[in-house]
């Protein structure tokens, strides 16, 4: 493969290597992570339905390195933020390449940083990233943290102290962030028990299995929590006696992410247990239990099933588990989705880009680490429901497929970034329109060499064609290309296809070489100057074709 290296140097002065690969995959290196360690295989994708449109994309992975990476979020300076299990940086990338032009390392030495965020009420500048990590110094069972780490020194400062931990236990952690636009922080609690049913661990806690809230913002805030009796849980007879952060909505069991919603609602994705046992009461338990992981809509004071026998002295609703297929019921609210057992689905987020027309414009877009694959998941209009899921695919109709994706964000052009955990990398998909194998934001580029000045909504201006065993396009219109049109010289279609059909043919492998085949015919003359602009397919292979292809030789859409 073609490498090249880029030393990134952080403000420490340390040096971290960095390495770009073209069109080879970044090496997996395997990284234990307790968090999201599942014994069982992942369970086959579900679906609500088959989405109306189906987005094409080109995948890339960016020129970085980053150790287990764990969230992600854009700031408002415009670079793209990677916490990492010990470590938190801030990439600069180019917007049309998705290359790594600089990288600052703001944070090392953490423990299990699991959220990222910024307050969109805060000044643009100085940057402040909130972020939720371990202190492992704390007391035991109660070593959560949300710390601010502020440019351009980036000194941390612990802004909420005291969030349960089930460490070593279940490992559920204090996971994703995310304000709403007055600035509140919402939190994602995990649990301390598998379904309520403490064991050989820690038992719930006040503030343990919940979405929680801190009004951060509001004059003489206390992000000290305390609990009474202090120290390490040792049972359900536990309370809060300081700190200003509260359930907002209480029974959920480990979600990792979640996403306050343009449209005003907040989605979470929650894991499901175990399956071993699960509380049925206040004092009694039965078993096995649900194993499906979950797509909560989070609104304030419902209770989602999950036990929580602390809060059930005062609530005896949550000293009840219910499992997602149940539904809602009295007292219970059930997902809007009931996803694979097992997926362990993880990172959320909206997708936000204009790319495809808007078409995708509110979708979420879910990681599912076990299934090593992103979803997509269509909103009803009102945003109570899922009316479709599909994993997002390549031109083959084959899923993509990521090494433990564990979150996912959107950029501003609609390019979507994943945390790929143990690959050290963060991977991307850039939206491809026309799925020719050229993204959106090459084809809009001020570059015609480049693949620039093009139409990012006709397949039909570029001449790049599926070549080799087995057949594919590499992003480039070379002496390959040409060749390919030559063998094929003289085949026809007869009747010509349509636009539609030609272009449904076009996107899937061709046939043997002397084959007619709709990726290897551009039609007739080009109109004008504009090399780019080709025709579509008149059902023969010919002379022009040869001829379009040889005056677009050298052209690339390949990530620089």
């Amino acid at each position: 493969p073609l490498v090249a290296t880029l030393t990134l140097t952080p403000y420490n002065g340390s040096q971290m290597v960095a390495f770009v690969r073209l069109r080879m995959p970044l090496t997996i290196r395997a990284v234990l992570f307790g968090l999201l360690l599942l014994a069982l295989p992942p369970a086959p994708a579900e679906s609500l339905g088959v989405p109306a449109f189906d987005p094409g994309f080109v995948r890339g992975t960016l020129n970085a390195t980053i150790p287990a990476p764990t969230s992600l979020a854009f700031g408002p300076d415009g670079r793209l933020y990677v916490a990492a299990f010990s470590e938190i940086w801030a990439l600069t990338l180019d917007p049309t390449t998705q290359q790594v032009l600089a990288a600052e390392q703001i944070a090392a030495g953490q423990l299990l940083v699991l959220g990222i965020a910024f307050d969109p009420t805060a000044p643009a500048s100085p940057v402040t990233v909130y972020a939720s990590r371990q202190e492992p110094s704390a007391t035991d069972g109660f070593e959560g943290v949300v710390s601010t780490f502020t440019a351009p020194t980036w000194v941390r400062e612990d802004v909420i102290t005291g969030l349960p931990t089930s460490e070593p236990f279940s490992n559920h952690y204090t996971n994703g962030i995310a304000f709403d636009d007055a600035g509140r922080l919402f939190i994602a609690q995990g649990s301390s028990t598998d379904a309520g049913l403490a064991g050989l661990g820690w038992p719930e806690t006040p503030l343990s299995s919940a979405i929680l809230v801190a009004d951060i913002n509001a004059p003489g805030f206390d992000g000290t929590i305390t609990y009474s009796p202090s120290g390490p849980p040792a049972d359900d007879d536990v309370d809060q006696a300081g700190g200003d952060v509260a359930v907002y909505a209480p029974g959920l069991r480990n979600p990792y992410d979640l996403v306050l919603h343009s449209n005003g609602n907040i989605y979470a994705t929650d894991n499901g247990p175990m399956g071993v046992a699960f509380s049925i009461t206040c004092t009694e338990s039965d078993s096995p239990s649900s194993q499906s992981d979950e797509l909560n809509l989070i609104e304030q004071g419902n209770y989602y099933g999950h036990p929580n026998r602390n809060r059930g002295r005062t609530d005896p609703r949550q000293c009840v588990y219910h499992a997602g297929e149940e539904g809602s019921g009295a007292g219970f609210t059930g997902p809007i989705a009931v996803l694979p057992a097992h997926c362990s689905c993880d990172g959320i987020a909206e997708y936000t880009g204009t790319a495809f027309g808007g078409a995708m414009l509110g979708d979420l877009v879910i990681a599912q680490w076990s299934r090593a694959r992103i979803s997509r998941m269509v909103l009803s209009p009102d945003g109570n429901s899922v009316v479709s899921t599909s994993d997002l695919a390549s031109k083959a109709g084959e899923p993509f497929e990521f090494a433990d994706p564990l979150d996912v964000t959107v950029g501003p052009d609609g390019t979507i970034y994943i945390a790929e955990f143990n690959a050290d990398a963060i991977s991307y998909l850039a939206p491809d329109s026309d799925r020719d194998g050229c993204a959106d934001a090459r084809e809009l580029g001020a570059s015609p060499t480049l693949g620039g000045q093009r139409d990012a909504n006709s397949f039909w201006d570029f001449f790049d064609v599926p070549a080799g065993t087995p057949p594919q396009r590499d992003q480039m219109v070379n002496i390959i290309d040409i060749a390919a049109i030559v063998l094929r010289f003289g085949a026809v279609s007869d009747p010509p296809p349509s636009k539609q059909d030609a272009l449904a043919q076009a996107l899937t492998p061709p046939p043997d070489l002397t084959s007619y085949h709709a990726a290897f015919d551009r039609g007739g003359p080009i109109p004008g100057d504009d090399l780019w602009d080709l025709p579509g397919p008149d059902g023969a292979i010919n002379i022009i074709d040869i001829g379009a292809a040889v005056i677009q030789f050298g052209h690339t859409c390949v990530p620089l």
